[in-house]
């Protein structure tokens, strides 16, 4: 029911906002509502069915790129612990020009580069278990909204996970909702945007859990801000500013302000469905090589 309560809210709140009445017909009114080209990406091809996938590969530290584990900077309770190279694949379907639902499943390989982890780690048991093998996992449902708020772009996402790979299905996660808002407004013609993503994570597990450090709940304000070098390349950054868990150790109403992070990074537009993000993650309070973490991704859309 609390769940119920908070889509429903999450839905009178974004349609309580006309969309903006300057946006001129087009051959394609998402690409007139969303023009921030990673936003584009990420929200798939515009043909009325399409292969929509978005692939990440999340390494070590700069200190240490080959080491098989990598540093969980925000310490959190349902964060990826090793290296791993990650994937989704689905089919898109529009049902307007400005929504869509996507049908999804997972792809998942720890460590891919990694033969051997030291014996003394305590992700050692996971690493012999998972290491370099292929699993196909969480298939999800995703249902979006493209708009334009008072010049604002804005995506709204509402999203059901259901888990079956064995980094959290062993932890017995058993499905995620997720509700997300992105916001990005541009300066003028000055290459120069800004905005802020706000999202809330919510854990279902499966019974006999007794591990009270895994998350129930997340909910975070990312602010975010982009400058646009040319037609190929712009440099982004994000800020976990505002984030807090609560944890299945924790009462219900009691939440855990996580570290602050940023995440900065080039983008690379090679065309309309085709994004490339390589990126770094540091705690700016703490600023050192072996807790940066690096990641690559890549939104690609296909037909």
């Amino acid at each position: 029911m609390k769940h119920l309560l908070i889509l429903l809210s999450f839905f009178v709140i974004q349609e309580s906002f006309a969309a903006d009445p300057k946006i001129e017909a087009s051959a394609d009114e998402a690409d007139q509502t969303i023009t921030n080209r990673r936003l584009r990406a990420s929200e798939g091809s515009l043909s009325k069915w399409s292969i929509s996938t978005f692939w990440n590969y999340s390494g070590g530290s700069l200190s240490d790129p080959t080491e098989p584990e990598r540093p969980n900077i925000v310490n959190g309770g349902n964060v990826q612990a090793l290296q791993a190279l990650s994937g989704e694949v689905g089919v898109k379907y529009r049902l307007t020009k400005l929504d869509s639902l996507t049908f999804s499943t997972g792809l998942l390989m720890t460590t891919p580069f990694n033969s051997s982890i030291d014996d003394n780690s305590r992700l050692k048991q996971g690493f012999d278990k998972n290491a370099r093998k292929l699993n196909i996992q969480n298939p999800f449902l995703k249902y979006s909204h493209l708009n334009k708020i008072l010049g604002i772009q804005s995506i709204s996402t509402i999203q059901g996970k259901f888990f079956t790979d064995n980094q959290f299905a062993e932890r017995r996660f058993r499905s995620e909702l997720l509700l997300s808002q992105n916001f990005m407004k541009d300066v003028g013609q000055t290459g120069f945007s800004y905005g802020a993503a706000l999202m809330g994570y919510f854990y279902d597990y499966r019974d006999s859990v007794n591990k009270e450090d895994l998350t129930r709940q997340l909910l975070g304000l990312y602010p975010q801000a982009e400058y646009v070098i040319n037609d190929m390349f712009n440099v982004r950054t994000v800020l976990g500013w505002q984030v807090f868990e609560n944890l299945r150790g924790q009462p219900s109403d009691t939440y855990t302000k996580r570290k602050v992070y940023q995440s900065v990074g080039v983008g690379v537009s090679v065309t309309r469905d085709l994004f490339f993000y390589p990126n770094i993650q540091f705690i700016p309070s703490n600023i050192r090589e072996d807790v940066t973490n690096i990641a690559l991704q890549m939104n690609w859309n296909i037909f």
